[in-house]
């Protein structure tokens, strides 16, 4: 009992003296310090990103990328540096709120800046001659909000069901490769083998591999519905501006050692209303024949399209192999009924991925792309009549079609400590347009067809 009443009695000593000590040494600073506490609380307030409640999580992500591109269409060749391809720099604002345990809010509002891009480079510009930095890009302003029994609703501007689907690949191949090959030169002219440039920029090779736009589906005005992921698939469908709409089935799953991701979807797009799909005739740019000047409107068109693409990993040993495909069907009056050929392209690709060194995954590939009707989509969407400079006549029929093909190999060197990646890459491009019935001067002189295109891309990206 003694002792207990000792001890309590030293420990009332020892917070006394404490006390004491602590007083004296604000007595020797003064009243100085918690004004300069006060301040520095202010400049570091004043330095902080702060958001505008405590309800909402915000991140701020994004990736900066650039590379070296070198190029040769056979006749001239040249250095370029700039953005692009699939890496384009991009920093987003994504944001979450749990409104009861089983529902979640959120948006995303992602921007792209890409400075020179190497997709919009050809023969007659690139470098200081594409100009400087471009205003950014908005990519993203979507708000959704998710029940985890029910699904998501998502609505505004961004992608729809079937973006992003052809790009599935579990090798990481990331910035050195992509089934959306024109990404990487799609901006060169075509030339042909006696050197001579097409003289229509129309017919680039953009146009030679995908036709009258991207492989990828384009980011639109919106609103989509996801379901739940049961058994690996999850179920997406979106309806957008203007009359679009499309569908896609994703699955993720391991077993066995095995990683599997796949995706399929369809799309159709019924309305085309840029200025270089609509006739331009004696009322501008409408979506009506005028028959006065003799042009056509394209908004009465309409594009069906199937696509996917799957990839598989075997995790314990790093092979993978990567596959994506699709088709384009047009239908609709144009200057004519189209009589062409449907877009029709598949892509693969293989390697090894394996951390070999400790750093990071090196992921050796190869890849190869086939493509055919590309030339005459273009060439029926760019055209107004008959008679016009393209040279389309409804009455022709196509021979076979135009067909281009691209092998590639490359690498890529993830630096996980970093959030970076290097990578080097050559492609080559080559076209058969010997059943493009249509094609301007340029693509018809010679003997030796269209020249091959080859290019040798050296770059680096790294994630925020």
């Amino acid at each position: 009992m003694n002792g207990g009443l000792l001890k309590s009695a030293s420990a009332v000593a020892i917070l006394a003296a404490a006390g004491l000590f602590a007083n004296a040494n604000a007595a020797d600073f003064g009243g100085d310090c918690c004004a300069d506490l006060e301040e520095r609380v202010a400049e570091l307030e004043a330095t902080t990103v702060r958001k505008g409640n405590r309800k909402v999580s915000l991140t701020i992500s994004g990736h900066i990328g650039h590379q070296v591109m070198w190029w040769d269409d056979g006749t001239q060749s040249d250095t370029y540096i700039g953005d692009g391809g699939n890496i384009f720099s991009r920093f987003r604002f994504t944001g979450t709120a749990k409104v009861t345990p089983q529902i979640t809010a959120g948006f995303t509002y992602e921007f792209g800046v890409n400075q020179n891009a190497i997709g919009s480079m050809n023969q007659l510009n690139g470098g200081d001659d594409l100009g400087g930095a471009s205003a950014p890009l908005l990519r993203d302003t979507t708000v959704w909000l998710r029940h985890r029994q029910l699904g998501m609703v998502k609505i505004g501007h961004g992608s729809t069901a079937t973006d992003n689907l052809i790009l599935i690949d579990l090798g990481q191949k990331s910035s050195a490769s992509t089934a959306d090959a024109a990404l990487y030169n799609g901006g060169f002219l075509l030339r042909s083998g006696t050197g001579l440039l097409s003289n229509d920029t129309s017919y680039n090779w953009a146009a030679a591999i995908r036709g009258h736009e991207s492989f990828d589906t384009s980011r639109r005005n919106h609103v989509l519905y996801e379901t739940p992921t049961l058994a690996g698939f999850t179920l997406q469908a979106a309806v957008a501006e203007d009359n679009f709409w499309d569908v896609a089935l994703r699955y993720a799953g391991e077993f066995g050692g095995i990683r599997l991701a796949a995706g399929i979807g369809y799309q159709e797009d019924t309305k085309f209303n840029s200025p270089s799909q609509e006739g331009a005739g004696t009322f501008g740019n409408l979506c009506f024949d005028d028959p006065v000047a003799g042009t056509f409107g394209k908004c009465d068109v309409k594009s069906s399209e199937i696509k996917g693409s799957a990839s598989i990993l075997h995790v314990p040993t790093g092979l993978f192999v990567s596959a994506a495909g699709g088709q384009r069907e047009l239908d609709g009056v144009a200057g004519g009924p189209y009589v062409g050929p449907d877009l029709r392209w598949w892509y693969v690709s293989g390697g090894i991925s394996q951390n070999f060194f400790g750093v990071g995954r090196t992921v050796l590939f190869g890849e190869y792309l086939d493509s055919r009707g590309g030339l005459e989509q273009t060439q029926f969407l760019t055209g107004t009549a008959a008679s016009d400079a393209s040279g389309y006549d409804p009455n022709t029929v196509f021979a076979s079609g135009s067909t281009t093909n691209m092998w590639g190999v490359g690498i890529t060197q993830h630096i996980d400590a970093a959030a970076m990646e290097l990578f080097a890459t050559y492609k080559n491009y080559s076209l058969d347009a010997n059943g493009f019935t249509g094609a301007n001067a340029s693509l018809n002189s010679g003997a030796n067809g269209v020249a091959d295109f080859q290019t040798v891309i050296v770059g680096t990206r790294i994630n925020f």
